[in-house]
Order: structure tokens, then sequence, then C-alpha cells
């Protein structure tokens, strides 16, 4: 698998992850330490503002170990009717009959179906 970022975050010196989830997904956070951090670029690219050099990048990437991508990486869900108010659930909490109606969405990337499909693996 080449390595794709999954996760586009940083933590903060106060311990605060940030996370950009869209390419103009700006997220910004003051931290504790009265400094400002952003980041955003979504899954495209990792864009770090305010640079201070004083934060953590803790991006997860498809060459990190599988359970780091499980206990990381989220699905986006509006519920089974897709009424619900939106929620993250992480790989590792979704439900087995969740994850094979994900498997067959047509717009899915190659990437996530096979983090999916070890998911299932992983289970057994």
């Amino acid at each position: 698998m080449n390595k794709e970022l999954l996760l586009n975050r940083i933590q903060t010196p106060d311990g605060t992850f940030i996370c950009s989830r869209s390419i103009n997904d700006l997220e910004e956070y003051t931290d504790k330490n009265g400094q400002h951090y952003g980041v955003e670029g979504g899954l495209a690219y990792q864009k770090v503002l305010y640079d201070k050099n004083d934060y953590v990048d803790a991006s997860i990437y498809t060459t990190d170990d599988f359970n780091t991508i499980r206990e990381n990486i989220v699905w986006e869900t509006y519920g089974i009717d897709g009424d619900d108010e939106l929620k993250y659930v992480k790989i590792k909490d979704l439900e087995l009959d969740h994850i094979e109606n994900i498997l067959i969405l047509p717009f899915l990337s190659k990437t996530i179906e096979e983090i999916l499909l070890s998911e299932i693996k992983f289970r057994k």
C-alpha cells in the first residue's frame, strides 16, 4: 500500500488534537500557552498554520500499523436512515453489518476498502 494520508491532525502542547477533514477545512485552536495553531488540507495535503514548531504531527498514514489505523480512523455517518446528526465512528467500533454496507458503496476509495477488509479479517 502506498503512503497515503488518512488523518490530518496535529497535537498542540497542551495535548489538544486538531484535525482537518476536508481540503477547505481549516481547524484552529488557541493553546493554553497562548499560541494559535491551525491545520488544513484534509486528506489532500497538510498545511500547519501559525507554525511555532512546538506541536506534534499526529497524522495517520496507510503505512502506520493497523491497530493505529483502526483506533484513529473514523467513518462519518448520519445513521441507518441518513437523518441522524452527523457522528464519527472509529473503524474498530463499526458494526460488522455497517462495514458490509459501506463496502458496497460505489464511491468508496480503494484505500478505505482495503482498511475495512483488513478490519473484517482482524475480527476473525
